[in-house]
């Protein structure tokens, strides 16, 4: 019998154990009438940026709560340590993983649209495939999410 789909609710915890991963959701597009979705993210030691992208139609806001995020923003290049916040407007090519010793960090998306379910959807192909689904299974469920992530 398949699992029923994860939902993204407030304190929902998403571990990946391979990738050493650890979201929580503070708050979501319920709990905020859609205004937006904030996560709290642990990323392991020289945890993999995910692929250059862009969010069409949103905003994200980041602070850095623990370890160093390194970040590309556009063509500029960007470390950012404890207490250090990015702002990435909609439309603009980024891409951001963790340094030496890992990191923290507070993620706010603006508007949240579907953001909260495709991360349990992203969550759930992992799972499903032995937590390391492969580029073209990722791909299928970002595709499915036009206007929450375009890879550019």
């Amino acid at each position: 019998m398949a699992e029923s789909p994860t939902r993204p609710e407030v304190g929902l915890e998403l571990v990946n154990p391979v990738a050493g991963t650890r979201t929580v959701f503070i708050a979501t597009a319920e709990s905020t009438d859609g205004a937006y979705v904030e996560i709290e993210v642990t990323y392991p030691p020289n945890s993999p940026p995910p692929p250059r992208h862009l969010h069409p139609s949103q905003d994200e806001h980041f602070t850095v709560l623990a370890g160093v995020m390194h970040a590309t923003v556009g063509d500029a290049d960007r470390a950012l340590g404890v207490g250090d916040e990015l702002r990435v407007a909609a439309g603009t090519p980024h891409l951001m993983g963790a340094g030496a010793d890992g990191a923290v960090m507070r993620w706010r998306t603006t508007p949240a649209l579907r953001t909260g379910e495709m991360f349990c959807a992203l969550w759930e192909v992992a799972r499903d495939n032995d937590w390391q689904p492969n580029v073209a299974q990722l791909f299928e469920v970002v595709s499915g999410f036009g206007e929450e992530f375009c890879l550019c």
